[in-house]
């Protein structure tokens, strides 16, 4: 078993059991809107396992379950206030956390002779340069911020040539590249054509506001770029929208791409009854731990929140 990075908590010291020679895995994941992280991690997952998949937040199915991932508060959840660091500083998010268990038994399946050393060396790259921006970006680190590799679609589609021993796959893995390139073309104009079909509703949202510092939509909808247009003079710290069965509350960009305001410090990584005895709303459930995301059952409770964020003097 590979495992290549001292994870720096007591949490993820700790080797949880996991049945290697069992191929058939039902593994578990959040529901709702997806990131990058879960589903590499999943991709991950599946190159070493025959997977069933389950998408939820129910704690009594996840713990029935054989892996667990960015959800649940275990060893692959990275949402506590434990967070695990790589040595340069920047924070895993589940797909570096499953990438660090499983990484080393994906380079070893799909390439069975190579060295220790060698594995160690694509380990290693890979996580460099695909798995460490995945992570950064998912914990809310701006390329700016720091030196970080944030892999393009140009490297993504390019990646598709054969390598130089397999030339004779190069009219097959062009097409395959072109099919992605389709999806992705897709995927990207229908991200803008979700702004533009939500513009009247978040404008409405913002003109029917009863807290000027606070936005509430009654859907989720992209409401970021369509509120930098219109409230040029900066009021609206936080947008509040329904999230499932819950209500979240997510801090607002400025003109040059920062924050307006966090959520508060005391707040960032602690979920229910850790989260409600900080907050004192009842039904809190959580709370990222960059501070720029946080979860109530009802939007009573998540409105109360919003009013303790606006009054709080954490700016960052």
């Amino acid at each position: 078993m590979f495992c290549f990075y001292d994870c720096k908590t007591k949490k993820n010291k700790e080797r949880i059991k996991i049945d290697r020679k069992k191929t058939f895995k039902e593994v578990g994941t959040h529901d709702g809107r997806f990131h990058a992280d879960e589903v590499m991690a999943t991709a991950i997952l599946s190159k070493i396992f025959d997977i069933k998949v389950v998408r939820t937040r129910d704690k009594k199915i996840l713990d029935q379950l054989d892996i667990v991932y960015d959800v649940g508060g275990g060893k692959f959840d990275h949402h506590g206030a434990e967070k695990v660091y790589r040595d340069n500083g920047i924070p895993f998010a589940a797909c570096g956390l499953i990438w660090n268990e499983f990484g080393g038994e994906v380079i070893k399946k799909e390439n069975p002779d190579l060295t220790e050393a060698e594995i160690d060396s694509i380990f290693k790259y890979v996580d460099t340069v695909l798995v460490e921006g995945i992570d950064a970006n998912d914990n809310g680190i701006k390329p700016e911020d720091r030196e970080i590799i944030y892999m393009n679609i140009s490297t993504v589609l390019s990646g598709f040539n054969p390598p130089w021993y397999l030339e004779d796959k190069e009219e097959e893995l062009f097409f395959q590249a072109v099919e992605v390139s389709k999806q992705i073309l897709k995927n990207t104009i229908q991200r803008k054509l979700e702004v533009i079909k939500a513009k009247d509703h978040v404008i409405s949202a913002y003109k029917n506001r009863d807290r000027m510092k606070i936005l509430v939509l009654d859907q989720y909808c992209p409401w970021q770029e369509t509120l930098q247009e219109i409230d040029k003079e900066e009021n609206v710290l936080f947008t509040v929208y329904p999230n499932q069965e819950n209500f979240a509350i997510q801090t607002v960009k400025d003109q040059e791409g920062g924050t307006r305001k966090y959520l508060p410090k005391e707040w960032a990584g602690k979920e229910n009854q850790d989260l409600v005895k900080v907050t004192g709303v009842e039904d809190a459930v959580f709370c990222h731990t960059g501070r720029f995301l946080a979860i109530a059952a009802s939007l009573e409770g998540i409105m109360k929140m919003a009013e303790i964020a606006i009054h709080s003097s954490d700016r960052e």
